[in-house]
């Protein structure tokens, strides 16, 4: 992963008084928080042509410019095996395990997703992020022009993402719309709050299973940590969350599992990649099914 090229983004109205570091942070999908903003310290952040800082506050209509570049030192290839779903010169299709983060961040050097797909591919793009303890489909772009075209389908919410959880409790009606905008909050957590961003999932019950409820989950948005707070607002957590629910001492991660991804290409062509459960899941899973 070399020079990527510049984000832009216009300030929308309702999105005026952020910092520019946390508006970038939800703006910019694929890089961590520090990323973002050792690139604003280094003088690659711009507000209509003018340096920024983080700290400084956004206005309405604003035209805002970021340069990130990863140079070699930011990610040390680290050979490590790969479930390789779908490959072609353009695309990369990776069922990410539990328990391995995206990329370089904070107090993770090495041992991260991006370190093992340095040691795969010359070139690669990271166009969306799944938990540190979510497993399931990543797209990978392995070039500039997929990595713009995916970045945009993301953006313009063209990419169905079906997410699998197991949640506490009987969630009642079987199928709905949660609709709860999502902020972070004082705590460091994300919550839902009124004035937070716009955060809409759809989910439908699969079964009720001893105290659990296994629901299928369509997220409209793409908020950070969006169907773990949405499902803790309805007060029914994902099963095994230590940071919104409790954890569990017979998982040994949250259950949530990112299970299926679809798109258009620009031929028209439709992709879709699904992943199963994983074993730890599934075995979870018939545990309570025969208690059932």
């Amino acid at each position: 992963m070399q020079k990527i090229k510049k984000f832009r983004f216009k300030v929308k109205a309702d999105e005026a008084g952020e910092r520019l570091d946390t508006w970038l942070t939800k703006k910019i999908t694929g890089f961590s928080r520090n990323i973002i903003v050792r690139a604003i310290k280094s003088n690659q952040a711009w507000l209509n042509n003018k340096l920024a800082q983080p700290k400084t506050l956004i206005k309405a209509g604003q035209m805002a410019t970021i340069t990130i570049n990863l140079d070699s030192s930011d990610i040390i290839p680290e050979p490590m095996a790969l479930d390789i779903i779908y490959q072609d010169k353009h695309l990369a299709v990776i069922n990410k395990p539990a328990g391995i983060v995206m990329h370089p961040a904070g107090s993770h050097k090495s041992g991260t997703l991006a370190n093992a797909l340095k040691a795969k591919f010359d070139d690669f793009y990271l166009v969306h992020r799944l938990d540190k303890d979510t497993s399931g489909v990543v797209l990978i772009a392995l070039d500039q022009p997929m990595k713009d075209y995916l970045s945009k389908l993301f953006q313009d919410r063209k990419v169905k993402k079906t997410y699998l959880a197991l949640v506490t409790g009987k969630v009642i009606p079987q199928e709905a719309y949660l609709n709860f905008p999502i902020k972070r909050g004082k705590s460091g957590k994300f919550e839902s709050l009124l004035e937070g961003r716009p955060a809409k999932s759809h989910y439908q019950v699969k079964a009720y299973l001893s105290g659990y409820t296994l629901v299928e989950i369509h997220p409209e948005t793409g908020r950070t940590h969006q169907i773990r707070v949405h499902f803790k607002t309805i007060r029914h957590p994902v099963a095994g969350d230590v940071m919104y629910g409790v954890a569990l001492p017979s998982l040994s991660r949250q259950f949530l599992h990112a299970y299926k991804i679809e798109f258009d290409d620009k031929t028209g062509h439709h992709h879709s990649y699904t992943t199963p459960l994983p074993k730890e899941l599934n075995d979870f899973l018939q545990k309570l099914k025969n208690k059932t």
